[in-house]
């Protein structure tokens, strides 16, 4: 049975829910919560492309903007950390965002990102799931003292239970949800798009996507995650040394799941590939097996033993 509640104090202080927090945009004297926000390494955070596009669009602007004064942070509630989001990268085949982060306070310069278990591959149909989020979330800026500046969020962490109604491994449709996803009986409200979603091994297995409204309230979906393992990303140089990544230089997604940075499960089963028309594709490989005997046939054809 689907679930939507919101989360106790025990939930709250759990390390899973450090995963998430909210990210929202600020310039001058005005601030709007856009959504949610998934911590997944040092440097490194997630969200829905939407919820960047729909903070843009609350101060006028769009991707293609230039001389955009916006900034956009996002929040550690359990701790007090803040981030400051210095790059965004998304690829047209998913509704993905990379965020580059940097420390914007004192927490965040001081408490570590852990890396949260990733998989590529959705959750089986009829596969239970847990969304984390923050719907209804306000932001607020209080005008007492002139010289400091302070933030007042009204903020409602919320869990969201479910099972997974159907998979959909290329995408939905061709207008909506143009990309892979997979539909969950729960309520995603607004608000908790970008949020975790977790299957039952609790690894991230995509981000909230959209939710129904009415008679549609139970139906829900999320993007699945592994087309995000072509988007490329730089990490900031505020990130600690690692032996396989360097700050500063771009890497796919993927690229660093190989090296160790990022804990992506099945990440040996992505594989790129160019469409006719040149542009760039990803596909992922179901299984093992499924992937060893597609590269036996490979084998099997280059000897002109197909």
């Amino acid at each position: 049975m689907a679930t939507t509640r919101l989360l106790t104090r025990a939930e709250f202080l759990h390390p899973i829910s450090s995963y998430v927090g909210p990210i929202f945009g600020f310039e001058g004297q005005r601030a709007v919560v856009g959504g949610t926000a998934v911590f997944i390494a040092p440097g490194i955070a997630i969200t829905a492309a939407h919820v960047i596009d729909e903070i843009l669009g609350q101060f006028g602007y769009t991707q293609k903007s230039k001389n955009i004064s916006l900034d956009i942070y996002v929040n550690q509630l359990q701790t007090g950390a803040c981030w400051f989001v210095s790059q965004t990268s998304t690829w047209v085949g998913t509704d993905i965002t990379v965020l580059g982060i940097s420390p914007r306070n004192d927490p965040a310069k001081s408490v570590p990102i852990v890396r949260v278990p990733m998989t590529v591959d959705p959750p089986p149909q009829k596969g239970l799931v847990t969304a984390l989020g923050f719907p209804r979330s306000e932001l607020a800026i209080p005008q007492n003292d002139p010289e400091a500046l302070k933030l007042s969020f009204s903020l409602t962490p919320t869990v969201s239970e479910g099972e997974v109604m159907e998979v959909h491994s290329s995408y939905r449709d061709s207008a909506y949800l143009r990309f892979p996803c997979f539909a969950v009986n729960a309520e995603f409200a607004a608000g908790m798009s970008g949020g975790a979603v977790f299957n039952e091994k609790r690894e991230l297995c995509g981000l909230v996507c959209s939710g129904g409204e009415g008679a549609l309230k139970d139906l829900a979906y999320a993007t699945s995650l592994w087309p995000a393992a072509i988007i490329p990303i730089t990490l900031p140089p505020t990130v600690q040394a690692h032996p396989k990544v360097t700050a500063g230089k771009p890497y796919k997604f993927v690229e660093l799941a190989e090296s160790g940075y990022l804990d992506l499960r099945g990440h040996d089963r992505i594989e790129f590939f160019k469409h006719e028309n040149g542009s760039s594709g990803i596909r992922r490989h179901r299984s093992e097996n499924c992937y060893a005997l597609t590269m036996r046939l490979s084998r099997r054809q280059l000897r002109g033993k197909a």
